[in-house]
């Protein structure tokens, strides 16, 4: 048994109970679902998969570490780090479409796809799908830009 894996299912299931606890605050509507639906069901699957990755630990069978972390795999994450932070605190001034399509091309650069086309095509297209799905179709308002910024 490893004590990372263990450790790291003890904290997945203190976040699922956090969010259980957190979500059945708000307030049930009279219809099926509510806002509480979708966290719990975030909640469900991350105790899921905590009940799993704790059974493979007391098993013996956790993944081996093949090799530690270079200084060039350090480097990718804290610009990952770094671009999310960014993200986060762009995207109600510049809206959802051109902070997370500008996002979207940073991390997939970062994470290694070279190809432009592909890239473009991913953080532009995807953004789109999204913005097509709950914008319009579902009419969740998402964060408008804030034209001039």
């Amino acid at each position: 048994m490893t004590m990372p894996d263990m450790a790291a299912a003890m904290v997945a299931v203190a976040v699922a109970v956090w969010i259980v606890i957190e979500s059945r605050r708000w307030p049930a509507p009279d219809f099926v679902g509510g806002p509480a639906v979708v966290p719990l069901l975030v909640a469900a699957v991350l105790l899921v998969c905590a009940g799993l990755l704790l059974r493979t630990a007391l098993m013996g069978r956790s993944a081996v570490v093949e090799e530690p972390l270079q200084a060039t795999q350090f480097r990718r994450i804290a610009i990952m780090v770094a671009a999310t932070a960014a993200y986060a605190a762009v995207l109600e001034k510049v809206g959802f479409l051109p902070a997370t399509i500008l996002y979207l091309a940073v991390f997939t650069a970062v994470l290694g796809l070279r190809d432009w086309r592909m890239l473009i095509g991913y953080s532009v297209l995807l953004p789109a799908a999204f913005y097509l799905l709950f914008a319009v179709a579902l009419k969740v308002p998402l964060p408008p830009a804030q034209w001039p910024l």
